[in-house]
């Protein structure tokens, strides 16, 4: 099980992607909780929804790949480091993407 942890983090990257590619061509349908904010154009809200799904998909992305580099039985903490710190870095990207259509 020397790859799972990388496996695992590109299962969940590609699942992240295909719900940003479902949402991507404006259904708002499939946000949930849309009923929370008041949006003004629901399909330019979901385009962008769909935009900061695709940038946080990168996170776990970024995780697999430092696990394929690195031993991970050896050296278990940079690509959990790797994780956090990339999903905070989206999720803050994110929020500034976010800005523009609420």
């Amino acid at each position: 099980m020397r790859y799972g942890y990388s496996i695992l983090m590109f299962c969940f990257a590609g699942g992240i992607l295909l719900y940003a590619a479902l949402v991507a061509p404006g259904n708002v349908d499939l946000i949930r909780r849309r009923h929370a904010m008041k949006i003004d154009n629901p399909k330019a809200y979901a385009k962008q929804f769909a935009k900061v799904l695709a940038l946080v998909s990168l996170s776990p992305l970024s995780s697999g790949i430092v696990g394929l580099l690195l031993d991970i039985e050896r050296h278990p903490f940079p690509p959990v480091v790797t994780l956090i710190a990339v999903f905070v870095l989206c999720v803050w990207r994110g929020v500034r993407i976010m800005d523009s259509v609420s």
